[in-house]
């Protein structure tokens, strides 16, 4: 806490398991501390409704009301006049003011932000609708109420990749210029080796670091020793080295002495991956995906030709104000004789220029389809994009003298339904990715951390992709010719056009 302290306008994000005191420590126990030292602060603190922030406000002033408060803080004595739990006052003039999010702050400063809480479940961090509002409160309301160098704490559990947490994290590491936060994060069992570096200090007592996680411990004798403190049942970091504690290694709980590790993994064993993985790991999505499983992916060094195979290419749009973070995708999947699936080209950018988009719709049904060599289905999902930028396209199919057979896509709401047959086919390895393909990164990238993820514009193409091509039959190859026996060629010989004998005359 001396690091974030000593940075001006300090702002630190907490993503701890639940029930693993973050929010007596933090939004409580802090508060009080914050209060007492600087009496004439104002501090809010705000959750996804007004019930548990509430809640905190009248911990803070029971602990400022407690007799041994005022030893220790003496400038810090409530005001009398004003001590209601959703908004209290000191005399000094600072005070504690509890608000849902989205609720109303205005007239309220803030020398210490709080956020705890902010989205109450994963059904509400799913909502692309919950998700804007509480960026949109957290800049024109939270935000706005900023004293100079006044402090942001965030305690959440980390749902959703798109969340306030994960657009931070993102924003953070896109434009060094925006808020950088400390991320302080602590998954329910150690999923690396975790150690700390200690500095002492000139006064007496220990600079504590930042926590550093390695996949491997940085020397072997370090597994040695904390086997000895695990058979000795103490809980004390392990000193490894001069400067440096082992805190955990994988495997092990956070807080043994409350969740063993034998709990913590029979809870993950109740969890739905997801959850688990959000809720007591701090990662919106497990490595190996949810929706769409790691394991499941199949690669090719090289995909069979287009020429007498059905071809499918399907589109996803974004332009316009609101989508500048969404791309266009473009997707062309070959179907196999043997309805084997094989995604041989992507297109994705990002463009507010209709005519681009058309250009590069164009082009890739030029690019693979024709009606004798490779029949060709295109879709579009029906929806403003499209009918916006339809005559466009038919104009600029007149002008190439080129007119792809394509249909339009009625949408279905729930993006995961629509991903239903896309999840089927992978699950029976019945699609294939280019192993070398520029593209394949993000591809796996979208499909693992789907529903959770930022983006999902490649899970859309390749999902109607799919659906368009269910139902096809695909393309059986010509059987060859057979070739004709000696006797076949002697009879043929022997014999005129008439069927006759040449030997009867």
């Amino acid at each position: 806490m001396r690091d974030v302290e000593a940075r001006k306008s300090p702002r630190l994000m907490l993503l701890v398991p639940p029930r693993h005191g973050k929010s007596e420590l933090a939004s409580i126990r802090f508060s009080a501390f914050a209060l007492g030292h600087h009496p004439e602060w104002e501090v809010i603190n705000c959750g996804y409704n007004l019930d548990l922030p509430m809640k905190f406000s009248r911990k803070v002033r029971e602990i400022v009301r407690d007799p041994g408060f005022l030893p220790l803080f003496p400038r810090t004595q409530l005001d009398p006049e004003s001590q209601s739990a959703e908004a209290w006052n000191t005399l000094a003039g600072g005070g504690f003011t509890a608000a849902g999010v989205g609720g109303g702050i205005v007239g309220k400063g803030a020398h210490v932000l709080i956020v705890d809480d902010p989205i109450k479940n994963h059904e509400e961090a799913d909502s692309v609708l919950t998700r804007d509002s509480l960026w949109d409160w957290y800049w024109s309301t939270a935000y706005t109420r900023l004293a100079p160098g006044a402090g942001v704490l965030i305690i959440q559990t980390w749902w959703h990749d798109d969340d306030l947490a994960g657009r931070i994290q993102q924003q953070a590491q896109s434009d060094a210029a925006t808020d950088q936060f400390t991320i302080i994060k602590y998954p329910a069992i150690a999923e690396a080796w975790e150690y700390r570096r200690v500095r002492p200090l000139q006064d007496g007592g220990d600079q504590l670091g930042e926590i550093e996680r390695y996949p491997e411990p940085l020397a072997h004798e370090h597994l040695a020793l904390r086997e000895i403190q695990r058979a000795a049942g103490t809980g004390v970091p392990t000193r490894v080295a001069d400067d440096l504690e082992l805190l955990r290694m994988p495997g092990e709980a956070l807080h043994p002495e409350r969740y063993s590790e034998e709990m913590m993994l029979s809870m993950k064993a109740n969890q739905p991956d997801r959850l688990w993985s959000a809720l007591f790991q701090q990662s919106p999505i497990p490595d190996g995906g949810v929706y769409f499983k790691k394991e499941n992916f199949r690669y090719e060094p090289v995909a069979p030709a287009a020429y007498h195979r059905n071809v499918f290419q399907a589109w996803d749009f974004a332009i316009g104000e609101k989508q500048l973070n969404n791309y266009t995708v473009g997707v062309t999947l070959i179907q196999d004789e043997n309805d084997y699936l094989h995604l041989v080209e992507m297109v994705r950018f990002k463009s507010g220029n209709s005519f681009e988009i058309v250009d590069e719709m164009i082009n890739a049904a030029q690019r693979w389809g024709s009606e004798k060599s490779a029949p060709l289905r295109i879709g579009f999902e029906d929806g403003m994009i499209w009918r916006a930028i339809e005559a466009l396209f038919l104009k600029e199919c007149a002008t190439r003298r080129f007119y792809p057979p394509y249909e339009v896509l009625r949408p279905l709401t729930d993006k995961m339904a629509r991903a239903r047959n896309l999840q089927g086919r992978l699950q029976q390895g019945r699609v294939y990715f280019l192993a070398d393909a520029p593209y394949l990164n993000d591809v796996h990238t979208e499909l693992t951390r789907f529903p959770t993820g930022v983006q999902d514009d490649i899970v859309d193409a390749l999902a109607w992709a799919v659906n368009l091509s269910i139902g096809a039959t695909p393309i059986q190859p010509k059987k060859p010719k057979a070739q004709k026996s000696w006797k076949d060629r002697l009879n043929e010989a022997a014999y005129t056009s008439s069927g006759t004998s040449h030997m009867s005359a």
